[in-house]
């Protein structure tokens, strides 16, 4: 079941939480960027900014409406998109940025909002990696025109498998997302007057309960993966071979997961292989060059950052109910496995 009071209850207490007037519940947060980029008015004609580092859905939510994305490398530092080479990629075509705030990191606040003011772009943020209360540290939500949240199964809240969140101040944006993630549908009480294309990107109301009941507990969540994360950089930080998440961050990160970043990638895949010999499941998948997909041959770029990042980098585990000996585990298997490449 959907439309009913689990959906718009978890919307109100969602939109509160992050601060924001609207919340339209939705069933992925790729339906939720999609839904975005239609609300704005993006289309053919138009060309918009973003990482090539990244899930492929950010990009495609604009090659689903046509519009042109233009790929900024990453800055090495924090694997976001480098405020510093964007204006250069800016033309008379481009009619906004599509953010994402990689791994839980927002991306550069005062940078890219001066770039917006600048040049009167639109922005949507993608936060489906970074959930948290918004504050000084935690500038997500501030950008953007819309902000999208993803409750898929490994984020850091979910919906029980799927799920996603669009938040917003515009009145506008948040009724044309409510109408076209129903098929278009009147938000009069005719619901069956259908008066825009739209489609089924609903959320149901089991889903919808799950969230509300993640939702309450949501800080403690992100507390505990932030105290996983402390531990893995205490025990890894003296080892050169790799390079670890920003410590000298200024904004405050909502770990989505934990990465290192190795010299090399036949070292990244030595480690890779050995965690995986021993039972640790680990990722060397995060994340291709978008670019580099068949469906984007014809957007082709050169980041050089990001290509150097995708091969060297490697997910380690994280999750909730992480023990100190399950970290410690990961990291002896790290450390011996530098030990055979040396």
């Amino acid at each position: 079941m959907s439309r009913g009071k689990e959906v718009e209850d978890f919307e109100s207490e969602f939109a509160r939480y992050v601060g924001k007037k609207y919340a339209i519940a939705v069933n992925s947060g790729t339906s939720g960027l999609h839904l975005v980029v239609r609300a704005l008015g993006w289309t053919i004609t138009d060309e918009v900014i973003t990482t090539p580092f990244s899930y492929i859905a950010s990009a495609n939510a604009l090659l689903f409406e046509n519009v042109t994305p233009v790929f900024v490398d990453i800055d090495l530092r924090t694997l976001n998109i480098d405020p510093g080479k964007i204006e250069k990629k800016i033309s008379r075509k481009t009619r906004g940025l599509l953010l994402v705030h990689v791994f839980g990191l927002p991306v550069n606040y005062p940078l890219i909002n001066r770039i917006r003011e600048k040049y009167d772009l639109r922005i949507i943020e993608d936060a489906c990696e970074a959930i948290g209360k918004p504050d000084d540290n935690f500038i997500v939500t501030k950008l953007g025109d819309a902000t999208v949240y993803s409750f898929h199964e490994n984020k850091q809240l979910t919906t029980a498998g799927e799920g996603g969140m669009i938040v917003t101040d515009d009145q506008n944006i948040a009724k044309k997302c409510w109408s076209m993630r129903d098929q278009g549908r009147s938000l009069e009480k005719d619901w069956l007057n259908n008066v825009i294309l739209g489609f089924n990107f609903r959320m149901t109301e089991a889903q919808a309960a799950f969230g509300r009941a993640q939702l309450e507990i949501i800080d403690e969540m992100l507390n505990k993966r932030a105290r996983i994360a402390d531990r893995y950089f205490e025990s890894l930080k003296d080892m050169a071979a790799l390079m670890l998440p920003d410590p000298q961050a200024t904004a405050k990160r909502s770990w989505f997961l934990y990465f290192v970043i190795f010299k090399s990638p036949v070292i990244r895949n030595i480690v890779y292989d050995l965690l995986n010999r021993s039972g640790i499941g680990s990722s060397i998948t995060y994340f291709p060059p978008i670019y580099q997909f068949p469906m984007y041959k014809d957007y082709k770029a050169n980041c050089e950052n990001t290509e150097y990042v995708s091969a060297r980098l490697l997910a380690l585990p994280m999750f909730y109910e992480m023990t100190n000996e399950q970290i410690d585990q990961v990291v002896s298997v790290i450390k011996r496995a530098l030990k055979m490449d040396l």
